[in-house]
Parts: structure tokens; sequence; C-alpha cells
């Protein structure tokens, strides 16, 4: 999937910050619902405690003084009213929280006592919408004189409501509909058969967001973030020394060890690795040995017919054997440069390649051949050396003699440097564009008859791009003629 991250870091990082998102938004659901249903126990018993003994207490007395003990305790954050009529609810609220509230008043006030309840969560609140409350006035104290003013007709003394925004409900309240502030309204009838009704309007501390839960899940989530971030990355870290080491191992068989250090499967791939690059080693040398012996055995011989040769009188014969015998060691020679891949003892140095790229095109200008170089390298290519120049003196060689001139473009990155060598020949079928890569490969059908080869300079050439840790292909060019792209990293 293109929306996943391409490193292993970021994979196990995507999904493990997904499980702990996803853990804690869960564990917050389930406390923030177990909170709910505490505040829910604590709450409601407390008010339908306080319910009950009011009930109790205003069955008790007479009318008069029923209304002014109503009167006296008609406070907020619980309003008490004696002049509401009896509403009957037209919708049965089965929620929990309501549920929870008629058992608790049910066990306060009897099973026999009639009551209704109502728990909103929007505004206005529902006994908003039923008739004012009014208290009954008090009569005026009696003037003695001695005070610096009349007094006035008795005020009512509760807090003025809160003040209201502008096309809607006051702002106290709009805050606390956003936090889910609920108003209980309970109308209960009396032994009498007078209605009481009571509305308690639960105050902003108790039903707001538990902040303090939050954050501290917050903090919870970003601490255990930052320590999976941590671990993840110490343990992909490895890999990327991993691959790191297997890259530079195509450019240089000798370089230092892994070290053997950390968790016991690192220490085991580090240990693999470097038992690998001791056996690479190892079979690299005696590679060498065995090339050094067999290009000292063919030589000696060739060198000894050469000589017998060329004591033989003036013939036909003599020139067809000399012939024979340069073949040979051309074949000799070309066959050892291909086993050896690139690889020798030749150590990487930084070379100067745009000088590398003029000595070849003035050698070609002296033999009276055509080679444009076009662009420049920003800075020297670290690589071998004699190596690389082996290697696009192949190509350079190769266009020349099938397409008569070798355009050279240079192209260069930070990260690496392509050279393109084309030539004006007539190109080669697509399906052999891979096949001329291999040892002793000819094509049926030469692109200049008059022209050959022993078939190892372009699988010669592959062997040193990809022991310097790139790659050579091969194309069809648009325009015309064959295009040989090597591709190096820096």
């Amino acid at each position: 999937m293109r929306l996943l991250p391409q490193s292993l870091f970021g994979r196990l990082l995507l999904f493990l910050a997904g499980g702990l998102i996803i853990a804690q938004l869960l564990s917050a659901a389930i406390l923030l619902q177990d909170r709910e249903q505490a505040l829910s126990h604590a709450i409601g018993g407390h008010i339908a405690q306080r319910i009950g003994a009011i009930v109790g207490l205003l069955d008790t007395q007479e009318p008069a003084e029923r209304q002014r003990l109503v009167t006296a305790l008609d406070l907020p954050p619980t309003r008490l009213s004696l002049d509401l009529p009896w509403a009957e609810q037209t919708d049965t609220d089965d929620r929990y929280q309501t549920a929870l509230f008629r058992s608790l008043l049910r066990r306060q006030l009897g099973a026999n006592r009639p009551f209704q309840v109502e728990i909103a969560d929007d505004w206005p609140p529902p006994i908003a919408t039923r008739p004012a409350w009014r208290s009954p006035p008090r009569p005026p104290r009696a003037w003695t004189g001695q005070e610096d003013q009349p007094p006035r007709a008795w005020e009512d003394e509760r807090p003025p409501p809160p003040p209201r925004t502008a096309g809607g409900p006051p702002r106290h309240w709009q805050h606390a509909m956003m936090m889910g502030l609920r108003n209980f309204v309970v109308q209960v009838r009396l032994n009498d058969g007078a209605v009481i009704t009571f509305q308690q309007i639960l105050p902003e501390e108790v039903i707001a967001w538990p902040m303090r839960l939050l954050l501290t899940l917050l903090v919870l989530l970003v601490s255990v973030a930052v320590l999976a971030a941590l671990a993840v990355r110490a343990l992909t870290r490895p890999l990327t020394v991993l691959a790191n080491a297997a890259a530079e191992l195509g450019r240089d068989i000798r370089r230092p060890p892994l070290l053997e250090s950390g968790p016991l499967e690192v220490r085991r791939a580090a240990m693999a690795f470097n038992t690998m690059q001791e056996r690479l080693i190892r079979y690299i040398e005696d590679r060498d040995r065995i090339l050094a012996a067999v290009s000292h055995d063919l030589k000696t011989p060739i060198t000894r017919l050469r000589l017998r040769t060329e004591m033989l009188d003036d013939s036909p014969s003599r020139d067809k054997f000399l012939a024979d015998l340069d073949d040979m060691q051309r074949m000799v020679q070309a066959s050892l440069d291909f086993l050896r891949g690139g690889e020798d003892s030749e150590p990487m140095a930084p070379v100067d390649l745009n000088a590398l790229l003029d000595c070849l095109r003035e050698d070609a200008e002296d033999a009276g051949q055509v080679v444009e170089v076009d662009g420049v390298a920003a800075q020297p290519l670290r690589c071998r050396p004699l190596a690389l120049k082996r290697c696009l003196t192949n190509l350079v060689d190769n266009a020349l003699k099938y397409g008569q001139r070798a355009d050279i473009q240079v192209r260069d990155t930070p990260q690496r440097l392509t050279l393109s060598i084309h030539d004006r020949g007539p190109g080669i079928p697509a399906e052999e564009l891979n096949k001329v890569f291999e040892p002793f490969y000819r094509l049926e059908r030469s692109r200049n008859q008059d022209t050959g080869g022993v078939g190892l300079g372009l699988s010669i050439a592959r062997n040193i791009a990809r022991a310097h840790g790139g790659d050579l292909r091969l194309r069809n060019h648009p325009q015309g003629g064959l295009e040989a792209i090597l591709d190096l990293p820096r």
C-alpha cells in the first residue's frame, strides 16, 4: 500500500502508535463510562435522599407553614415550587441514569408514593417551559426611624439568572450543555394531594470532563509512544547496519567486520555475516591463486609455440600459426580477466572522472575516431581506477567498433553517477539485450561483418560495475543506435 511507510521502522512505529492510541481511547471510554455510572449513583442517591427528607417534612406541615418552608428551601442548585401543576409525561425515558434515579427515589419515597422524573440534557430545562416560580412576598418591616432610610418591600434574594448570549441560552448553561450537564426535574404528590416540584441543576465541576484523568492518559500515551519509538529504533538499527555492510561488501570485500554485540539475534546475524565475508575472501584468494597458476601454465606453452613459429621460414603456414597464437593469447587473457570479475588487490581511491573521460577522448582522436563528452562530474569518484578505466575502455571501444562514434553523457547527483555511452550503429534486437552479457556470447549476425571479438568485453564491463556496487544495462536509443548506461553509486 502506498500509504504505508516504506521503512520497517516507520511501519512498526505506525502499528504500535495506532494500537496504543486505540487502546488509550478504549480505556478512556471505559473509565469515563464507569465515572458516569459512579457519579449517577452518588449524585442520584444524594438528590433522592434530599428529596425524600423534604417530602417527609412537608407532609407534616400545614399549607401555610409548608409554603414558608418551600420558600426557605428554594435555593440553588435545588429549586422548589408548590405552584406548578402535575404534568403527565407523554413518553417514557428508559435511559440508565433515569431508571437508576427512579429506583433511588422509590426507595426514599416508598412504593406507594406517586412521583415522576425527567432528566434533560438539552436547553431549555424542562421546568423553564412551565409557569414561572413565584415566592410569596414578605411584608415590609415597620420603620422605627432609627434606620438611614425606610425599609423596602422584601425582594427575592436568590442570585440573578446567568447572563444570556445573543440568540441562545445563558453562557453558564451553554458550557453546561457542552460538558453534558443534566437537569433533574421531579414532581411528587404529598399526602394531601399537593404537588411539590424539584429541579436540580448539577454544577459544572461535577459533570465537567475529568481533565486530570484525561491528562494522565495523554501523558501515559506520549510516554509509551516515545519508549516504543526508541525500542523500535533500537531493534531496526542492526538491520540498517547489516544492509549498509552488505552494500559496502560489493565494493570492498575486505571491509572491516561487523561488531558482534547487542541482543542474541543481532550477534548471531553479525557472526553469520562476518563468517560469510571470511569465506568469500578465502574463495577469492584461492581463485586468484588458481588463475595465476593457469595463466602461467597457458602463457608458457603459447610463448614457446610463438618462438618456434617465428623460427620457421616465411610461408603462408607461418603467418597462419602466428594469427592463431595471437587469437589464443587474446582469448586466454580475456577469459582470465572475466574470471577475476573486476576484483583484484587494487585499492579504492578517488578518481577525477572528467580527466579520465578526456584521456579516452584524446586517445580516440589520435586514432582518427570521434568521442564526444557532454556533462561533468561534480566531484571525484571513489573507485578502483584501473578497473573503472578498463570498464569504460571496453564500452567506448564497443561503441566505436560497431557504431563509428561514441557520445558520452555524464549525469551526476549526490547519490549516484550515471554515464551513458551512445553509438550510431544499427542497435541489436530487444530480445538480445541481456544475452550479450553472457560469457562468450556472440550475435549470429554481427553489426559489422568485418569486426568481431571474443564475446567477453560487455561481461567484463558489467562485472567491474557490479564490483563497485553499480550496474550496467543496454537499450536501443529512441534516435537510433545502442546506448550503454553505467550506473555507479557515490
